[in-house]
């Protein structure tokens, strides 16, 4: 993929950034930048692509370690009715972490966290409900602090192997270029603001400058998987997060993201969840106690 390369904005105070969005819609750009980026969220439901894979964002609380260059793009928002989207987001340089320390024989954890956040990291377990907390108290504290929580926190997501899962296909190359930075999140935001419609390859391939033929290539080039595939995997994230609010009807949520037909729904829904859309409700109704009887 080759998504835009973005500056972070530096602070003469301190090494790295810590910034705090709160919003009841968030749209992220395809971009990826040279520093680290720690990311949680919580409150939020959405669709997270990291660079050639694309999971929907079900938690209460999602956590994410990427590594430099590694390119990535979210759409989250709220649920109805509870708390508003909050995200916490840092970014550091790898340097950070001098040659120096991460040579030590002490540091030899980290040294291995930082070779596997080249394709990047979903936290999750026991060590994400330890670490929301201490998110939001390196975001508070003064620029002193910052520094040894940020390492507190890499230390024990270092630790807790079993509870970091990476995110993008071991054979995932970016070469990047301004105009396939464009194109891509074109695509990327056309699909986010119009997957529970019918969508139009023709009409898309035109707004970047393609026939149909060559957009289907170029798309499965950049990205490793067929736009196809890429649009499926969209609308079934969007999917569970409809069945987890339990607003609608399994034939209601189907049409609500962009199905025409129950049939194709289900099966799409079975090969990439592994379960009906029906299972996946109950199996979260049981998970957060809400199982009808």
């Amino acid at each position: 993929m080759k998504p835009a390369l973005r500056s972070i904005t530096s602070n003469p105070q301190a090494s790295f950034t810590v910034r705090k969005d709160v919003g009841a819609n968030v749209y992220s750009m395809w971009h990826h930048h040279p520093e680290v980026e720690l990311l949680i969220i919580r409150g939020g439901r959405g669709v997270q692509t990291i660079g050639d894979r694309t999971d929907n964002l079900n938690e209460s609380c999602h956590m994410t370690l990427i590594g430099p260059y590694l390119p990535h793009t979210m759409s989250y928002d709220s649920r109805p009715g509870e708390q508003i989207v909050e995200a916490i987001v840092v970014h550091f340089k790898q340097a950070l972490f001098t040659h120096e320390l991460l040579s030590l024989p002490e540091m030899q954890p980290l040294q291995k966290l930082f070779s596997d956040i080249v394709y990047g990291l979903n936290i999750t377990g026991s060590t994400l409900s330890e670490l929301e907390p201490r998110m939001f108290q390196l975001y508070a504290a003064d620029y002193f602090d910052r520094f040894f929580i940020l390492l507190d926190i890499l230390r024990l997501i270092a630790r807790r192997r079993q509870d970091r899962t990476p995110i993008a296909g071991k054979g995932f190359i970016g070469h990047f270029s301004p105009q396939d930075n464009k194109r891509l999140d074109k695509i990327y935001q056309y699909t986010f603001e119009h997957y529970n419609k019918s969508i139009n390859l023709t009409d898309l391939a035109e707004q970047v400058g393609f026939s149909s033929a060559a957009f289907c290539r170029y798309f499965k080039q950049q990205t490793g998987k067929t736009y196809v595939q890429f649009l499926t995997e969209v609308r079934i994230g969007h999917a569970c997060r409809l069945l987890m609010e339990q607003e609608l009807d399994v034939i209601q949520v189907c049409y609500a993201c962009g199905y025409r037909h129950a049939s194709n729904f289900y099966r799409h829904f079975i090969h990439i969840k592994g379960v009906t859309p029906l299972q996946y409700r109950r199996a979260y109704q049981r998970m957060e106690g809400k199982d009808e009887h």
